[in-house]
């Protein structure tokens, strides 16, 4: 296949290299291209630029993968990435003469609004309050529209290079016993590894849902993780700032894997603990 990364990063390098040593031509897209391995076949565009996305007009293109994440948590860098973003990129997608098979977005679970620690899954009801999750469900419309479109909602990503919650426990700054809002995870190996099966699932024929959410199978409440972590590195959770934990929860829900799990995706890290201490274990060493 002919398969095209917008808004390359970590994640979509990544999936890169599990489909190029697969034998798919990719092409990594993004405005700093110095950043791409050099095993990448690299193209550098903006897709706030219609005109510099004019290749995908015109090249063979079998998959679109779109990863573009705001460039801060603002209102206007949100509507950048996953709307006016979007909409560049499907533009000119329409003007080519053989449009690709599917188009992969990559969402996120803000897109839920449930804060009573309930599960969901893809048929829950999307009513977010807050803005990025408002502007990433508008993205997610733009490409359901499609007959072709996909969008993969993330949950809380972590790993090597995302260390926020190590770093907060470490500091002491968890929530302790008095965090009980449930939160989801994923690693960032699993995201890269979503993205590359539904991929070789498109070239194998299979057909596609239009909606996946992919969190691992084990939501636990952020003290149960903060625990968990603080354990791994040899730290008490008693002294903890329990003010900056609640000023940090935005809700409180346990995402269902299930439909993903049914695709015959297999996690790398199917939970937390797994994932965090291969974590811990690689900064100890």
């Amino acid at each position: 296949m002919n398969i095209v990364i917008v808004g390359c990063g970590d994640i979509g390098i990544r999936c890169a290299k599990t489909l190029t040593d697969a034998g798919h031509r990719v092409i990594g897209v993004r405005r700093n291209i110095s950043a791409l391995p050099d095993w990448l076949e690299a193209r550098q565009a903006d897709a706030t630029d219609p005109h510099s996305l004019a290749f995908l007009s015109s090249e063979p293109i079998d998959l679109v993968i779109y990863i573009l994440a705001a460039a801060s948590f603002n209102e206007h860098d949100y509507r950048t990435a996953y709307v006016t973003g979007v909409e560049n990129t499907l533009a000119a997608i329409d003007l080519n003469p053989l449009p690709p098979k599917r188009f992969l977005f990559v969402s996120s679970t803000g897109v839920y609004h449930q804060n009573d620690g309930s599960v969901v899954d893809e048929n829950s009801s999307t009513e977010p309050v807050r803005f990025n999750g408002q502007i990433v469900l508008q993205g997610e419309q733009l490409v359901r529209r499609l007959a072709s479109g996909t969008c993969v909602r993330f949950s809380g990503i972590y790993g090597p290079q995302r260390l926020r919650m190590i770093n907060r426990v470490a500091a002491g700054q968890g929530g302790g016993k008095n965090a009980t809002a449930y939160t989801n995870r994923i690693h960032v190996e699993d995201c890269a590894g979503v993205l590359a099966h539904l991929a070789l699932k498109v070239d194998s024929g299979h057909t596609l849902h239009d909606l996946y959410l992919a969190s691992d199978s084990r939501p636990a409440t952020t003290s149960e993780v903060e625990a968990f972590i603080a354990q791994a590195l040899g730290l008490n959770t008693d002294q903890t700032d329990t003010a900056r934990q609640s000023q940090r929860i935005a809700g409180s829900k346990q995402c269902n894997n299930q439909r993903l799990l049914d695709s015959g995706y297999k996690f790398i890290y199917p939970d937390y603990k797994t994932g965090y201490l291969q974590i811990i274990n690689s900064i100890r060493n």
